[in-house]
């Protein structure tokens, strides 16, 4: 209770330092004080007898610049999405192959504006499209492989958020004409001193609500679960399937919201929690989807065991593979020039239309099921068709429609979208599993747990 909570807020390019001691929180409650740490941006690094935390957006990676490839002479970096205001940015560079030059070079920093970007990407003579940069900056690296002096610099934005574009240019032929490696550290800094792409902004609060609202939902789950399990006897297989597809997403959601309050003070947050948070939203859809297929297919409407449809399981583990290997894919680019939200580019387009795939073996499935059963399985299928449909289109059309808002505004329309996609799916099924409704009546739920027990327009596979 000793320790001395500082917090900084930027003013402009300058800093105004607030503190409060913790005598002054201690008639705070928890939840009060766990706001005050989210929703404040904290600066500097660990310091004696305080707790001061605040970086700024840090890349560090490889690139590769000059030699005898044309399009190795205007290497691009990264990119930073700056709120309205004044942000700033710096970089700066490292020979790691060769280890030395004969002489120091000099290379430029070039940074463009998103209205730019497309135009300047477009021509063909890569050294003309500094003409379209904002700004030039001249940086020097060697003759050694010591880290160079940081280049720093400001951008402003007055009207509306803006994307800026850094490359690294050796059109002056400074370099001996074969491929120099370097090593880059990039930082940006919004000018509320936030680490924050302007795309990400408000996601580390939208991500913990969401946690806040999955955690009750998983309660309430928990309660009905339980409640059913007394009442039937046992849990049946899809309530334990729907559990896990939730239990797997909750996870996920989790480590994703550690993820970004990680970000939050070091601007790079954890890598591996990203990662892995990505495969589990994935393998969470996955399982939901195969888990509708397989009811459409008439699990528990025409029979109350798999049998024949075994051949189900390891179709969804090549789905689950390909989705895993399609996360893979996308972490590779993840800071590429043309992507702003996880499923951007061909990435989005193969799982848009494995989804598409996916509904019309759903629909074909349906129809099959509907032939089989009698009326009453007939018309719960007309209504299960309906729900299905809207999860099985729903990702196409967040995917869709979010081409057609700003670059910085897709993250925000695409992630809340999904938010809300797997949400409503989510309490769907729970409904639809754990309440004694129409499904309830016409499923093996319902079956008695006597010898030979079943329901009419029904064939029990034993």
């Amino acid at each position: 209770l000793k320790y001395r909570f500082k917090v900084s807020f930027y003013n402009s390019l300058g800093k105004r330092d607030r503190g409060f001691d913790m005598s002054t929180a201690r008639g705070c409650s928890p939840w009060r004080l766990f706001l005050l740490l989210l929703l404040s941006d904290f600066d500097g690094p660990w310091q004696r007898g305080s707790i001061v935390l605040a970086s700024a957006k840090q890349i560090v990676g490889p690139v590769r610049l000059s030699g005898p490839k044309k399009e190795n002479h205007w290497r691009y970096l990264s990119k930073f999405g700056y709120g309205i205001g004044t942000g700033s940015f710096k970089l700066r560079l490292q020979l790691s192959q060769p280890k030395s030059i004969p002489d120091a070079a000099t290379i430029q920093l070039e940074i463009y504006l998103d209205e730019h970007w497309p135009e300047a990407e477009a021509k063909d003579d890569i050294c003309e499209r500094k003409k379209l940069a904002k700004q030039v900056r001249n940086m020097t690296i060697g003759p050694h492989s010591n880290w160079s002096e940081w280049t720093e610099g400001t951008l402003s934005q007055n009207v509306r958020p803006h994307i800026w574009y850094f490359v690294l240019s050796d059109c002056n032929g400074s370099l001996a004409n074969f491929t120099h490696r370097l090593r880059f550290e990039f930082q940006a800094l919004q000018q509320d001193g936030s680490e924050f792409s302007v795309e990400m902004r408000g996601m580390l609060f939208a991500n913990v609500l969401c946690l806040a609202a999955f955690s009750g939902f998983a309660y309430w789950f928990t309660k009905r679960t339980m409640e059913f399990a007394k009442s039937a006897g046992y849990v049946h297989p899809v309530i334990w399937t729907l559990a896990t597809g939730i239990l797997t997403q909750f996870i996920a959601q989790a480590m994703h919201t550690v993820h970004l309050w990680a970000y939050k003070y070091d601007g790079d947050g954890l890598k591996a929690c990203e990662v892995l948070s990505e495969i589990l939203f994935m393998l969470a859809q996955v399982i939901q989807t195969s888990l509708l297929i397989l009811i459409a297919l008439g699990y528990t409407l025409l029979q109350s065991k798999i049998g024949e449809l075994d051949l189900m399981i390891p179709m969804c583990f090549m789905v689950g593979v390909i989705h895993i290997m399609l996360v893979g894919f996308g972490k590779i680019k993840d800071d590429a020039s043309y992507k702003f939200h996880e499923n951007e580019g061909i990435i989005g387009w193969i799982l848009l239309i494995m989804r598409l795939a996916l509904y019309g073996w759903f629909l074909w499935a349906v129809q099959s099921s509907s032939r089989e059963g009698g009326f009453k399985i007939a018309e719960f299928l007309s209504k299960f068709r309906i729900g299905g449909s809207m999860y099985f289109l729903a990702f196409p059309a967040i995917f869709l429609v979010t081409q057609m808002f700003a670059p910085y505004l897709q993250h925000f329309v695409m992630t809340i979208g999904q938010m809300l996609m797997q949400g409503g799916f989510n309490v769907w099924l729970s409904t639809l599993f754990l309440t004694r409704g129409e499904y309830f009546k016409v499923s093996t739920l319902s079956s008695s747990d006597l010898p030979g027990g079943c329901k009419m327009g029904m064939v029990k596979e034993e």
